[in-house]
């Protein structure tokens, strides 16, 4: 930095007044003392004051830069140090700005570090982060929050993004009581949603600044996974408690009037005997389903002919086709690849999908079962990764399926027509059982219905090859990115 000129002239003048003052005050007093002319006094001080001048104007330059470098500092600016050529006669000035210089440069950088640590790690955060200030004015958020209540939160009032009393309330009494607060609510928009509150008083509140803190954790999956076990356990009992009330109420009716009724006995056992085999096959598919939910996560690793599997299975309907004169048809291609999966697991797929179109097929129609190798893909983020796939679907020609109704059929006990499924033999569970094995064999099924008309349930499983080579890039892939 160059020396720069001194512009305060009042400055210089009292500078140099104040240098050269001994001076005055020597040749005064020989002026008193009569040694010392008037005029030669006055040309004297002058003299002292232009050289006071001299070292003054160098010394205030000095002054001058080291100011403005320091303000600058303050002011957080990268700038050069000044070269401080007079004053570091004096003593090691320059170098002591540059070490001081260095060492600002070190502390400001691992500030910015230690700040843009933070301000990742708060936006990393999988739970929803939201600060206010007193006002109720959203002063910072997180990526979280503004995934769900969009992107321009800041200097919005809170209850325009959450409009709820209840959130509204709670962080009142925090800011009266300064006691956190946990609460859980329910919002509607941007979509229907339940959350957990945390919100707590910040430690050092400021003017416009942040002074409240809440945290919001997404427990809409967890009330619906508590809604749904409920559900299940209800109509669990309820499917269980009905055969069983009947069963006793027969056995009853066998001790007491009907006990010397032959006939009435042969009726009341033959109905027992359909509800004890109704209930078992409930009981089958609890625990079918059971056992596939504690192996979601261990990926199938055998080889399957889904071929020989449908083959198979075919075989055990023969009998229910006879009944209903119904006729399968089978358009299998022979040469089809593995698929990667247990097979029995497999089975019970086809097992419940053939027993589903035998059972809500028209009387005196075709079932058409196919097994086919296909390019054509369900819209599954695996499958947007393959470019083929092995299709196995059941069509039948019955009563079809009203479309509101098609989202729902692979929730447990979910039924179209409660009496009809019952009175068929039905328990619920077959098409939740068919999503679970599904799930974990990395397949997908799709429901096509019309009504009056019939329905096909097709099923999309991956081949052995192509799945082992996705998962085997996905490996090396995540070895990379660990790298």
């Amino acid at each position: 930095m160059q020396i720069k000129p001194v512009t305060a002239f009042s400055t210089l003048l009292k500078t140099i007044v104040v240098v050269s003052s001994p001076a005055l005050f020597v040749l005064a007093l020989f002026a008193v003392m009569g040694r010392l002319e008037f005029n030669y006094f006055i040309y004297g001080y002058m003299a002292a004051m232009l050289i006071s001048a001299v070292f003054a104007v160098p010394f205030l330059s000095n002054i001058s830069a080291l100011t403005d470098y320091v303000n600058s500092l303050a002011q957080d600016q990268r700038v050069r140090a000044p070269d401080l050529s007079f004053l570091s006669n004096v003593g090691e000035l320059s170098g002591a700005l540059e070490r001081l210089q260095r060492s600002w440069d070190n502390k400001r950088q691992a500030m910015e570090t230690v700040i843009t640590e933070r301000e990742i790690l708060v936006d990393t955060l999988p739970d929803i982060l939201i600060m206010t200030n007193d006002d109720k004015v959203i002063v910072r958020t997180n990526r979280a929050a503004r995934n769900i209540f969009g992107q321009n939160l800041a200097q919005r009032y809170l209850r325009e993004v959450i409009p709820n009393e209840k959130l509204m309330n709670a962080i009142a009494v925090v800011t009266q009581d300064l006691r956190g607060q946990a609460i859980e609510f329910h919002v509607e928009e941007p979509m229907p949603c339940d959350f957990q509150a945390i919100i707590e008083r910040f430690p050092i509140p400021s003017e416009n600044g942040i002074s409240i803190v809440i945290t919001l954790t997404d427990i809409t999956q967890q009330k619906r996974i508590q809604h749904m076990r409920a559900d299940f356990v209800a109509n669990a009992s309820h499917e269980i408690r009905t055969p069983l009330a009947s069963i006793i109420g027969f056995i009853e009716t066998l001790r007491g009037p009907a006990k010397d009724d032959p006939a009435a006995r042969e009726e009341f056992l033959k109905v027992m005997g359909e509800q004890a085999e109704r209930m078992s096959k409930l009981v089958n598919d609890l625990l079918s389903l059971s056992k596939i939910e504690m192996n979601a996560h261990a990926n199938p690793t055998s080889k399957v002919d889904l071929v020989r599997i449908v083959r198979s299975e075919k075989q055990h309907f023969e009998w229910a086709c006879k009944q209903k004169n119904v006729n399968l048809i089978l358009r299998l291609n022979d040469n089809l690849p593995p698929t990667k999966g247990e097979d029995e697991e497999l089975a019970q797929v086809v097992r419940n999908l053939l027993g589903n179109a035998i059972k809500y097929t028209n009387a005196d129609s075709d079932i058409i079962v196919t097994a086919k190798l296909t390019s054509v893909l369900p819209d599954d983020h695996l499958f947007r990764k393959l470019s083929r796939a092995i299709c196995f679907s059941v069509e039948d020609q019955g009563e079809g399926i009203p479309k509101e109704h098609i989202p729902r059929l692979t929730e447990r006990f979910y039924r179209v027509d409660s009496a009809r499924t019952r009175k068929v033999g039905g328990t619920g569970l077959g098409l939740a059982i068919v999503k679970h094995v599904l799930n974990r064999h990395h397949g997908v099924m799709t429901i096509d219905s019309e009504v009056g008309k019939g329905s096909k349930f097709s099923v999309y499983l991956p081949i052995y090859d192509d799945l082992a080579q996705l998962e085997a890039e996905q490996k090396e892939f995540g070895v990379k990115a660990i790298m």
